[in-house]
């Protein structure tokens, strides 16, 4: 599984499915339309696409759920341009451990209508997929995914995210200050400026 290629084409959906003869899978849609069975679970192939921005899942969770005061179908932000919206696909799954919950990006909705049972989501690449809550919960989720990005935005932007010498521990700055000074005669001594 190639998830780099995936995140060059941009993900629009992970969505839980059961395939013939292979299970419960995971169905990847990609911005541009296409669709690509993965022959894991959408929690593994989550974890997969997150360590590939770098991104640890449980502590996303933690912090920005604190910021929407909820604890369970918290957006995840793994980049300005990616946050996933977990939404349930399915209504009970034929394994314990299969799962209902898929992940809608939040930047690829573009319409959302409600329906029997649920509603139905139309993606920025013309892909409708029908979600098993409320119209109205996944307006709330968007609400909270809008928040979710603004707040990553400026986190970004402000460098909480970055290391602040300041901040360093004690000893520290002082071995930081050592090392820099040795590169630096290492670096004059090799171009002669010694």
């Amino acid at each position: 599984m190639n998830i780099e290629a995936f995140l060059n084409s941009g993900i629009a959906a992970l969505v839980p499915v059961y395939e013939s003869g292979q299970g419960n899978v995971t169905r990847l849609i990609t911005s541009d339309g296409g669709e690509h069975l993965i022959p894991k679970t959408v929690k593994t192939v989550l974890k997969r696409v997150a360590r590939a921005y770098g991104a640890d899942l449980s502590a996303l969770r933690k912090n920005y759920g604190k910021a929407v005061n909820r604890k369970n179908y918290v957006p995840i932000p793994l980049s300005s341009s990616l946050i996933l919206i977990p939404v349930k696909f399915r209504e009970r799954p034929l394994s314990e451990n299969d799962g209902t919950v898929g992940y809608l990006s939040y930047y690829e909705i573009q319409k959302v209508s409600e329906e029997a049972l649920g509603c139905r989501v139309l993606l920025s690449c013309g892909r409708e997929l029908k979600i098993l809550i409320a119209k109205s919960t996944l307006m709330e989720y968007m609400k909270d995914a809008r928040l979710i990005a603004s707040l990553y935005d400026e986190r970004q932007k402000s460098g909480k995210n970055r290391i602040n010498e300041d901040k360093l521990a004690y000893g520290e700055k002082e071995h930081l200050r050592e090392e820099l000074v040795k590169l630096l005669l290492q670096i004059l001594e090799k171009s002669g400026g010694f």
